[in-house]
This record gives C-alpha cells, sequence and structure tokens, in this order.
C-alpha cells in the first residue's frame, strides 16, 4: 500500500526512476480500487458510471508518472509514452468509425480496405502493448542512469 500512495504523492514526477515493485504495486491497489468502484456503481446505480468513472480520471495521471518513471529505470525515454497512446488513440478512433459505418449504413457497408486497416492497427496496438508488457517487467539498470539514481540503492526493503 505504500507504494501505491507513493505513486498518488507523485502523481505529476515523470523525472526519476521506478522500480518494478512501486509500478506493480500501484496497478494491483489501483485494479482492486477500480473493481471497489465498478462494485459500487452495481450496488447505487445498476450498472457502471459515476465511481468507476471518477476512479479512473484519479488514476490516469499517477498511472502515466508511474508508467514514465518505470521506463526511465529501464534506461528509456518516457516519450515512447507517447506512441504508445497515439496508436491506441488511433485504435479507438478506428473501432469507433467502424461502429458508425455498421449502424448508418448496414452491416454490409463496411469496405474491405477499412476492415484490413483496422485489423491492421489491431494488429500492432497489441504488439507495442506486449512490448510494453516487456520493459515494464524488465529489471532496470544497475545504478545511476541518465534519468537518475537506482532507486534499489538508498531504499530500505
Amino acid at each position: 500500500m505504500k507504494w501505491f500512495l507513493k505513486c498518488i504523492r507523485n502523481y505529476v514526477n515523470f523525472s526519476g526512476r521506478a522500480r518494478r515493485r512501486e509500478y506493480w504495486n500501484f496497478v494491483l491497489f489501483s485494479a482492486l480500487l477500480v473493481i471497489v468502484a465498478m462494485i459500487l456503481d452495481l450496488i447505487c446505480f445498476g450498472r457502471n458510471s459515476l465511481f468507476y468513472g471518477l476512479a479512473c480520471l484519479f488514476l490516469f495521471l499517477p498511472h502515466l508518472s508511474v508508467m514514465a518513471r518505470r521506463l526511465h529505470d529501464t534506461g528509456r525515454s518516457a516519450k515512447i509514452l507517447i506512441w504508445y497512446y497515439a496508436v491506441w488513440f488511433v485504435w479507438v478512433i478506428a473501432l469507433v468509425l467502424s461502429g458508425v459505418s455498421v449502424v448508418l449504413n448496414g452491416a454490409g457497408s463496411m469496405s474491405t480496405g477499412f476492415l484490413v486497416l483496422l485489423i491492421a492497427g489491431s494488429v500492432v496496438f497489441l504488439v507495442w502493448s506486449i512490448f510494453f508488457l516487456v520493459w515494464l517487467c524488465t529489471a532496470g539498470t544497475v545504478g545511476e542512469n541518465k534519468y537518475g539514481p537506482d532507486p534499489k540503492q538508498n531504499e530500505e526493503l
């Protein structure tokens, strides 16, 4: 829990390094918080709405910052996150456009080229996500790197 609170306190700190324990504990407690928010929504409203949305908004910046610091720990620039979210954004827009096209023109109206583009974008998003998962699971560089000192050196276990 202390790692989760550390990430919440550093929600706009995109510099420095974060070790694996910090990142994955944040992910664990974030998932638990989102599940509790979903349960509260189901109890109070009968569907996911208010509490789920607030939890996601609350966790968005802390997640970005801890992910950036985790990438710094592995020696990678956090600018990679821009590309990751750009690919994600394009993929979501393509999904929305395909849904709108089907609704407006009927199921048989979607062009083959658009379907190929949608599938190719989905594959790119999947591969990019796998790269991120591997990078986030990789051990950080030992000692100081260009993003700061090793977070394991001066930390109590």
